[in-house]
């Protein structure tokens, strides 16, 4: 496993290298705005697997999805809504997740749901700057076996899931919170929260 530390700036050469763990279809632990999270790239569906495997994750579950700019978001919705937009204009980049109907080529995708997506213009900067590097969005996950408390410190991390993954992007930049991010989704022109995360709406 490869580490990849940001302990003050982010340095571009540090940015390929994590990109280049995503390109290859590699497992990369990553920043978000609260959590560190399992990722891969959203078209590398057997890392995708794997990550289900080792999470011990029932297949009816979909995945958040991470995207590095809003143009990445249009190639995957199929629509947006005004209300959503006002959202996203209001709070992304940051910790607010959005469901969204998935354009129809992926409503088999693993990281579908209810032929809907989950996604948000993640917060963190240097994932979000490796995301774009990668020029595909990444599924997020957080990090632990499914039903049992999320494992948020670095060395435990390591202890515990070094051998299975190709990269671990380490911030020591940003501060962490411990709550997820906020699940919202539109109903009959309203917005209703799934989950009340670390953004108070």
């Amino acid at each position: 496993m490869q580490k990849i530390i940001f302990n003050n700036t982010i340095d571009s050469g540090k940015i390929d290298r994590a990109a280049e763990i995503l390109n290859n279809n590699g497992i990369l632990i990553h920043p978000t705005e609260n959590l560190y999270g399992l990722g891969a790239k959203l078209d590398a569906a057997e890392t995708i697997k794997k990550i289900g495997e080792i999470k011990q994750r029932t297949s009816n579950k979909g995945f958040i999805i991470l995207i590095g700019s809003k143009k990445q978001l249009e190639k995957h919705a199929s629509s947006i809504s005004p209300q959503k937009r006002k959202l996203m204009d209001k709070y992304w980049p940051g910790a607010l997740t959005i469901i969204f109907p998935a354009k129809k080529q992926f409503h088999d995708h693993p990281a579908c749901l209810e032929n809907t997506f989950a996604i948000r213009l993640v917060g963190n900067s240097i994932t979000r700057k490796i995301i774009k590097n990668c020029g595909c969005p990444i599924i997020s996950t957080s990090i632990n076996i499914s039903g049992n408390k999320i494992i948020n410190d670095p060395q435990e991390i390591i202890n515990k899931f070094s051998n299975k993954v190709e990269g671990f992007v380490i911030d020591e930049i940003h501060n962490f919170s411990t709550k997820p991010s906020t699940i919202v989704k539109e109903k009959n022109n309203k917005i209703k929260i799934l989950r009340q995360g670390i953004l108070k709406l």
